[in-house]
């Protein structure tokens, strides 16, 4: 039984040493080279290895994209002509009414307005009324009123004149002129003028102005050559302004 045994194995080692031999002896079908891995070739003769570090990899990518981002310090900066002839035809000439070397008020440059005070200022006299007036020939006080141009009304109260007893006041009666208050109420103007005027009948020249108003004798006498001022007889022609 050992002899047969030793047969066997021995038999089967010369069997897997044939077909180990026939294998040797086989030959491979030829690679597809473009199926081939791609390598780069150095001057070692090996690939290109990756970096250790992918970190360092990415950031040396970012500083890359940063870089193309910002602008050359070398790239050609816009530039502005200053020797380019100006438009023609414009006009320099300042608009009509315009000084170009006007000065500016001082009001309106600050921006600000003038301060107007509000005290209440004393009434003035107006020009060209007197104080008091004696009443002449052919006066009386609503005649003066309308003169002078003071609120009849007033002119009475101040002198203690009625109104029934204001159209029959006798020459020589002085009345006290107001300073200040209301103006007559219009129409001031008794008869229209200027005119040329024919004397009624013989009065003064205050009967005359006291007839249109609101004219003072003195400018009736300016205007005509009037011999007496007390006697004007009737059908003398003035000149009434």
């Amino acid at each position: 039984m050992p002899q047969k045994k030793s047969r066997i194995i021995l038999l089967t080692a010369f069997i897997m040493i044939a077909l180990v031999s026939v294998g040797c002896e086989r030959s491979y079908a030829p690679i597809d080279e473009s199926l081939a891995t791609p390598t780069i070739e150095g001057n070692s003769g090996f690939p290109e290895a990756l970096p250790a570090d992918m970190d360092e990899f990415f950031e040396s990518g970012a500083l890359t994209v940063t870089a193309l981002a910002m602008p050359s310090s070398s790239a050609a900066e816009p530039t502005l002509d200053l020797t380019a002839a100006p438009e023609a035809n414009v006009d320099l000439t300042p608009a009509a009414g315009l000084d170009p070397t006007e000065t500016p008020d001082p009001a309106t440059a600050t921006g600000t307005l003038p301060v107007i005070s509000t005290t209440d200022l004393p009434p003035t006299s107006i020009v060209g009324r007197p104080a008091s007036y004696s009443l002449k020939k052919g006066e009386f006080p609503y005649c003066i009123a309308r003169r002078f141009n003071i609120d009849p009304g007033v002119l009475l109260t101040l002198n203690n004149i009625s109104a029934v007893n204001a159209q029959n006041y006798q020459p020589g009666v002085t009345l006290s002129i107001p300073q200040s208050g209301a103006a007559f109420p219009p129409p001031r103007a008794l008869h229209a003028h200027p005119v040329t005027y024919v004397v009624p009948q013989t009065t003064t020249v205050y009967g005359v102005a006291c007839y249109f108003g609101d004219i003072d004798p003195s400018a009736i006498m300016t205007a005509n050559t009037i011999p007496d001022p007390d006697n004007i007889t009737a059908g003398t022609t003035l000149q009434i302004p």
